[in-house]
């Protein structure tokens, strides 16, 4: 047994408070699963959760402040200093059914039976501060290997509950871990089971996993076969295995905003439908011109309700980021395409949002909103573009003058409005296509400061200026 004497330092007085209380009313407890793992690699765990051979009603009576939070499971609550744990009769589990859950728990008094019901053996570890390291399994030189096994058969641990086969790849993802090889192979065996999983617990894990450190890792499971089935359950189709996986090994990063996970999957799955991905760690993109016209083509206009009831209804997304996932997948875009080529200066990918968004939008009042939210995740996933910042401040003043400003305030608050057009720009300047979009929206900008300079004459001196 390893005796690692400095975890008991990274331990809350609630928790030693807890465990203290369990004993002294003659119980055993441990600490188990995530916040071992965590306190073996270095990490300072977020949540503690305590397992003992108490039952829940004698939990119950040793806390003052308890309520029973999983009942049939043997889980409780407890609050000690304010601070909420779960606490947990050792069980054992069998019967699984629906491919999800046990149909039978039945309460023990030994940690280790406990210990052999777990998924992979790095959460299958407990801990006390005065009992050391308690490891049945091997997760500790597994950790020190960086290697995920599953405790037993990995077969037998899949069909008990589908979902482990995305834990499986997202913790390997967050810690940069090798999957076992027998694991990848009773993934690919059992991946159809991943139909089953409901779409909640399918998009929490999908969030988690595109947020991961360590995207390259993502490869292993290639030959799994799982995330073309994640796809299907998701969106209705399956793209290419090998292609999508590619594209996500690259992807995958720590910056993405939890909003934009399941819409840069859905644009992976898209992208992955129509083309073999070469290489690793880089996709071949021709341009920026090429890159919009095929974001354009998902999500074209005639496609646009379809892609909102996919991410509201099919995803169980919230409604505003539903409502304007086009603009996190535009701002997803843009943060790949800055990966590419760097060429464009941050106030034209800027204007470009608006422009690509506006010709996606059924109005102009969505059209600017979902400029805006596309401006913000850009914002947020490159916050070393200082110019974003004024730029979306002046986004949010033109929706409010929309909201506040009738008709015929002299204050334009649409393109439309100003008082000169594309036409008249292309007469008498060299613009055209994509550029002509962002001089008119840098205009609408301008004239909205600068309400007195508003002439078409003014404008196209200005547009004249900004040339050189």
């Amino acid at each position: 047994m390893v005796t690692p004497l400095d975890w008991a330092l990274r331990l809350p007085a609630p928790v030693l408070i807890a465990l203290e209380r369990l004993e002294q009313a003659g119980f055993e407890v441990w600490l188990v699963g995530g916040c071992v793992r965590d306190l073996a690699i270095g990490r300072t765990p977020l949540d503690f959760d305590l397992s003992s051979n108490a039952l829940p009603d004698q939990v119950l009576s040793v806390f003052p402040h308890a309520f029973a939070t999983g009942l049939a499971h043997g889980t409780v609550t407890v609050l000690v200093e304010h601070h909420a744990l779960e606490i947990t009769t050792y069980r054992s589990e069998s019967d699984y059914s629906d491919g999800r859950r046990p149909d039978k728990v039945l309460f023990e008094t030994d940690i280790q039976k406990d210990l052999s019901r777990r998924d992979f053996t790095i959460n299958s570890m407990a801990y006390h501060p005065r009992r050391g390291l308690l490891d049945p399994f091997g997760g500790w030189s597994d950790l020190m290997e960086n290697r995920l096994r599953t405790v037993g058969d990995p077969g037998t641990r899949l069909r008990e509950d589908a979902l482990r086969m995305l834990r499986a790849v997202r913790f390997t993802l967050t810690y940069d871990l090798s999957p076992d090889p027998d694991l990848v192979r009773a993934i690919h065996k059992e991946k159809e089971r991943a139909l089953i999983l409901s779409v909640e617990r399918i998009t929490h894990e999908l969030g988690r996993m595109m947020n991961a450190a360590h995207g390259h890792a993502l490869l292993a499971f290639e030959p799994s076969g799982l995330l073309p089935v994640m796809a299907q359950r998701l969106f209705g189709f399956q793209p290419d295995n090998l292609a999508l996986v590619q594209l996500l090994a690259a992807w995958i990063r720590p910056a993405w905003h939890a909003d934009q996970t399941v819409p840069l999957f859905y644009l992976a799955c898209q992208f992955s439908r129509t083309e073999r991905v070469t290489g690793l760690g880089l996709v071949p993109v021709p341009g920026f011109a090429a890159w919009t016209a095929r974001l354009r083509s998902i999500l074209s206009p005639r496609s646009l309700q379809d892609l909102r009831e996919i991410f509201q209804q099919t995803c169980r997304m919230s409604r505003p980021a539903s409502r304007h996932g086009h603009a996190m997948l535009y701002a997803a875009g843009l943060r790949l395409h800055l990966d590419w080529d760097r060429e464009l200066d941050a106030f034209t990918l800027a204007v470009i949002i608006r422009v690509l968004a506006k010709t996606l939008a059924l109005d102009s009042r969505t059209a600017r909103q979902c400029a805006v939210d596309g401006w913000s995740l850009l914002a947020f996933i490159q916050p070393g573009l200082k110019s974003l910042g004024p730029e979306l401040v002046n986004l949010r003043q033109q929706i409010q003058l929309e909201e506040e400003t009738g008709p015929g305030s002299g204050l334009p608050v649409s393109l439309s409005e100003l008082a000169v057009t594309g036409r008249d720009l292309t007469r008498q300047l060299p613009l055209r296509g994509v550029q002509l979009g962002v001089f008119l929206e840098r205009l609408l900008s301008y004239a909205q400061k600068e309400p007195a300079e508003h002439s078409g004459e003014r404008l196209v001196n200005v547009v004249r200026h900004w040339l050189g």
